[in-house]
């Protein structure tokens, strides 16, 4: 069984990534964790957690949001997905294992630096997250992770 912990956060396109940076920050009160022109997103928190909402810029916003393989390749409006925390690094390993038992195909495991990730999709073909992020993850935010997304294994 695998051991969620809670939500962790949701990415989403949007129109404009200023006018919706405003609109969360000013209105709705998230912090800014990050601003990274490199990878084109806007990373922000609530509650003292790390990332638990992330905007990114919408390249195409006729298109409608896909969910293929190529997670850089969806560039429509809307989300892009949603991601479940886990509290250990073991428990992330321990799900990377029972999606496999079960069948379900693993897209990308990756290290991000602040987190590590396994991203697969649901029957409905949505993009899904399991997440274990680093217990120093708000200090590497602000240092600016230079997110490498190297490619993670898990070993038995």
């Amino acid at each position: 069984m695998i051991k969620l912990q809670r939500l962790g956060h949701v990415l989403i396109s949007v129109r404009d990534l200023e006018r919706s940076k405003d609109f969360y920050t000013r209105i709705l009160g998230f912090k800014v964790l990050e601003q990274d022109p490199q990878h084109g997103g806007l990373f922000l928190s609530i509650g003292g957690l790390g990332n638990t909402f992330d905007l990114f810029q919408c390249t195409n916003p006729d298109a409608v949001a896909s969910s293929d393989a190529d997670l850089a390749g969806r560039n429509g409006l809307g989300v892009r997905h949603i991601a479940f925390a886990v509290e250990t690094e073991d428990d992330l390993r321990d799900a990377y294992f029972a999606l496999q038992s079960a069948g379900v195909a693993i897209q990308r495991a990756i290290d991000h630096v602040s987190q590590k990730s396994i991203y697969f999709h649901d029957p409905d073909k949505n993009l899904l997250e399991i997440v274990w992020e680093r217990p120093d993850a708000l200090e590497i935010f602000a240092q600016g992770r230079g997110d490498e997304d190297k490619p993670l294994s898990f070993s038995r």
